[in-house]
């Protein structure tokens, strides 16, 4: 709807031959560039370059357009499209002239295209179906649009848009781009530049945000669904529904022609009469084809494929792909299904029972997970306010899933079990801003498989378990090992407020229980309010309230647990209706422990009101579940810091170094050290100087230039390290001094046994001048092939190598992730003044971590960096060594545009 200007060019330009096979993809087409995106409605569609081959698809496309489209783009009337622009139009170059367009099933929808003019700027048209127009395709075909021309050394986007073409001008100033207007001959002239900033990759995440959530909202609330598959698990699906109360119309398919009781039923998908929302399906691979296929047809929302289907994980990709291609989202294979418990929709597309309505979102991947999720929560009548199943292998992820969360009023706290980790940066990122809104619980996701959203390389690290582990807990995310545990915190966050501190008063009935859960406190990183407030013997287990009521009152504590036992038949369960009351009354988090030799049975029935107080079987879970709700809360609370603007930083210094090296090894290398003290100092990150030397002669030459006072140590991995520092000699003072040191590290290499050429070569001695004593610190980045830089702190030697005394974080960095860092060690009252040491200048430190975390976010080929010894001391920090490796990588880890 964006007229181009006529060029001479364009009249002049040979159009390439179409390849034989009219559908094989033209010389040069990016293959790289063909994506699944969601619409700003929930919807799926293809977007892919244009090929010679979608010509009827293009004349198609033109014929559904309303004339008054057809002239808000061409400036007049064209009703048709002439062979010649159809040529002209499906026939580009991929590099001056670019178009894209995006399709749902065989249908084209959109398409938008550049055409390079003299100044590194491009001109920039869109065309959208008229049916389809106010579903952001707009917005998607100009980011991808203008990602293409950025790899393609463009610059910045001109157009011409009449003055009445309102929509179309507002797609360039929701973009986020600084745009430039000007009249001309009645003709808006908009120009902007194309390259990213902060506002418009926010424009993009936020769109991307909306998009995602409502795709997901469209599933959790069908009006309409059909469930299809053999009579005896359709009617299974049927039975959950009906039993739940589902609000919408259900139509069953029964492929086996069993009857299916209880509700309409149809002989087939595609003669359902009318449209439908959700499909549940579990049915025979060979059938899930035309299953997506009719589901399309009909105006399906999504198909959920569940567990027990003959599939593979090959076959689970094809159904991915169809169902994208057809513009519907797909859950499964090996889905348990879905759950909204909201009053107006009460879906329970699962083989199982409708759980309490409540505010806890569950999501999972396997059906088996699911059910071990599911069930407990069920059992313990946890509130829940939406279950997702999607498939281990799915098209809907965690991340779609948590972008719905993020607005759902009815969703509180949000449990994750991952098996799989698709997009880990892309899932960090929405997960970090969820977090700050709401407690988010998940399991392990060290363990979960990691699957890289770039191609791996052999040169790229993989983060360890607790490496992850300590990633998701930087952004805020409650992690735990054990999935029952996420059942019991959920309970503390959704039925309690948050704790304002750590400090928790126990009230109990037995002394002996006391001074068990009083250790158990000190030990999960809480702190005792005081000694435990304790029943007298004999007394009605009742006064536990009166004891709690007071505790909640005494401004010196911040969360009450009350532990009650019942011995010789006394009911512990008479206190609970009590406590209740107070739980749903308190500003502060109340939990309680009941343990007898029965079993007390909650109400059953009813949403999750009245269900105030957290009800544990074990006092010491109590515990953990809010020593981790207290963690979370003090997260929450304090100030998240800034990204410090550092000085000193020469990025383009830096770039030109990695990219000399990557010229001479395409492949990756590590750095020399003259290359590696470059790539630092452009950081402002001075690395010590040394020298690497194969003779004495060379070893006295450098020290003398040094100026005496200098270190020769071995740096080969074989030898350097040892606790023993065997390998380094210290203050060396003259040529004698020098010689001896060099005859002993020759002996030590000897008895090594790696004296293979009669010399010193395989301990890699190096010369330095001597530095300050102090702390050697061990400092590291690397590049996971899934979640990009990992920064890591250690100090040097076995406290990190043999006993992980490490701390991690992913860049960037705020002040506050630095500090953490710092303090996080076992080891940091060394950095402290242990024992009366002086300690060191721990802001150093940070500046360091802050640097090292630019570094390596700036630059993506830094596939690791190893900074030790750092000394650090009260008045400095020297880096002694640095090993640093670079392997061919993309600029930009994270697409600039939406897709799937």
């Amino acid at each position: 709807m964006v007229r181009f200007r006529r060029r001479r060019s364009d009249r002049l330009r040979t159009i390439e031959p179409v390849p034989a096979d009219p559908n094989a993809n033209p010389p040069g087409y990016p293959v790289g560039w063909e994506a699944d995106v969601v619409l700003s409605d929930g919807g799926l569609a293809r977007l892919r370059p244009i090929k010679p081959s979608d010509a009827a698809m293009l004349v198609d496309f033109y014929a559904r357009v309303s004339d008054e489209s057809k002239y808000l783009r061409f400036f007049a009337p064209y009703p048709r499209l002439s062979d010649r622009d159809v040529d002209r139009f499906t026939t580009v170059d991929y590099v001056d002239r670019v178009a894209f367009i995006l399709t749902v099933g065989e249908r084209m929808i959109g398409v938008g295209r550049y055409e390079r003019l003299e100044d590194d700027r491009a001109e920039v048209a869109f065309l959208v179906e008229d049916a389809q127009q106010g579903r952001g395709i707009g917005q998607l075909l100009l980011e991808h649009l203008a990602e293409a021309a950025r790899e393609r050394g463009i610059t910045g986007f001109v157009a011409d848009v009449l003055p009445e073409n309102e929509r179309m001008a507002q797609v360039f100033a929701d973009a986020g781009y600084k745009v430039n207007r000007a009249y001309e001959d009645g003709v808006l002239n908009v120009e902007f530049p194309i390259l990213p900033s902060d506002t418009s990759v926010g424009v993009m995440e936020r769109r991307e945000h909306r998009a995602e959530g409502a795709s997901v909202r469209r599933m959790l609330n069908p009006e309409r669904v059909v469930v299809l598959g053999d009579g005896d698990r359709a009617q299974t699906i049927v039975t959950s529904m009906l039993s739940g109360g589902y609000r919408g119309e259900l139509v069953a398919v029964s492929t086996d022609r069993t009857p299916i009781a209880g509700v309409p039923t149809s002989p087939s998908l595609a003669t359902v009469d009318g449209s439908i929302d959700l499909v549940i399906a579990s049915i025979p691979r060979d059938d899930l084809g035309a299953a997506v296929i009719d589901a399309a047809h009909k105006g399906a929302h999504a198909i959920v494929v569940l567990t027990g289907a003959d599939i593979g994980i090959s076959d689970s990709g094809r159904v991915v792909s169809l169902a994208r291609a057809y513009g519907i989202r797909a859950l499964g294979p090996d889905a348990l299904g879905l759950i909204n418990t909201s009053s107006d929709v009460a879906l329970t597309a699962i083989p199982g029972p409708m759980p309490r309505a409540g505010s806890v979102g569950l999501f999972c991947q396997s059906a088996a997970i699911g059910v071990a999720m599911l069930a407990p929560a069920i059992r313990q009548h946890l509130g829940v306010s939406s279950f997702i199943s999607t498939g281990e292998y799915a098209d809907v992820s965690g991340n779609d899933v948590m972008q719905y969360w993020e607005d759902d009023e009815d969703t509180a706290v949000c449990l994750m079990s991952l098996d799989t980790l698709g997009n880990p940066r892309k899932f960090t990122r929405i997960i970090r801003r969820l977090a700050r809104r709401k407690p988010v619980v998940v399991y392990a996701p060290g363990r979960a498989r990691r699957i890289a959203s770039a191609p791996d390389h052999t040169r790229l690290a993989h983060a360890s378990e607790a490496a992850v582990d300590a990633l998701f807990r930087q952004s805020g995310v409650i992690v735990v090992g054990r999935r029952e545990e996420m059942i019991g915190i959920a309970q503390v966050a959704a039925r309690q407020p948050l704790p304002a501190g750590p400090r928790t008063q126990l009230v109990t009935n037995s002394e002996t229980l006391a001074h068990q859960l009083t250790q158990t406190v000190s030990g999960s990183g809480l702190l005792s309010a005081g000694d435990p407030l304790l029943l007298p013997p004999g007394a009605p287990v009742e006064q536990i309230v009166e004891l709690a009521g007071g505790a909640l009152a005494d401004d010196s504590c911040d969360a009450v647990l009350c532990a009650v036992v019942g011995v010789f038949g006394s009911d512990p369960h008479r206190a609970r209706w009590g406590l209740e009351d107070l739980a749903a009354e308190s500003t502060k988090p109340l939990l309680a422990a009941f343990l007898d030799f029965t079993d007390f049975d909650d109400p059953p029935q009813g949403p999750d009101v009245g269900q105030s107080l957290p009800i544990f079987e074990a006092p010491a879970d109590a515990i953990r579940a809010l020593a981790a709700i207290s963690a979370y809360a003090h997260w929450r609370q304090r100030d998240p810091g800034a990204v410090p603007l550092l000085d000193g930083v020469d990025t383009p210094a830096a770039k030109r170094v990695i990219n000399g090296a990557l010229t001479t090894a395409p492949e990756g290398r590590r750095l020399t050290d003259d290359e590696a003290a470059g790539l630092l100092s452009a950081y402002g990150i001075e690395l010590v100087r040394q020298r690497r030397v194969d003779t004495l002669d060379q070893a006295i030459d450098a020290a003398a230039g040094y100026g005496w006072g200098v270190v020769l140590k071995a740096t080969a991995e074989k030898v350097r390290g040892r606790p023993d520092l065997a390998s380094v000699f210290r203050n060396l003072d003259g040529p004698d001094a020098m010689k001896r040191a060099w005859l002993d590290l020759t002996g030590l290499v000897d008895d090594l046994g790696l004296d293979t050429d009669g010399g010193l070569a395989a301990a890699a001695p190096v010369v330095q001048p001597m530095v300050a004593p102090g702390v050697p610190l061990r400092i590291t980045s690397r590049e996971d092939a899934a979640f990009g830089p990992i920064v890591e702190i250690g100090l040097a030697g076995i406290a990190s190598d043999l006993l992980g005394d490490t701390a991690y974080r992913v860049p960037p960095l705020t002040t506050v992730d630095a500090a953490a860092m710092v303090r996080d060690l076992r080891a940091a009252p060394t950095l402290f003044g242990l024992h009366g040491s002086p300690g060191v200048d721990v802001s150093l430190v940070e500046d360091l971590l802050h640097r090292v975390g630019q570094l390596s976010d700036d630059l993506p080929q830094l596939s690791s960096l190893l900074l030790t010894p750092c000394i650090a001391t009260r008045t400095g920090l020297s880096v002694l060594g640095a090993r640093i490796e670079v392997a061919p990588s993309n600029d930009q880890r994270d697409p600039l545009a939406r897709e799937l």
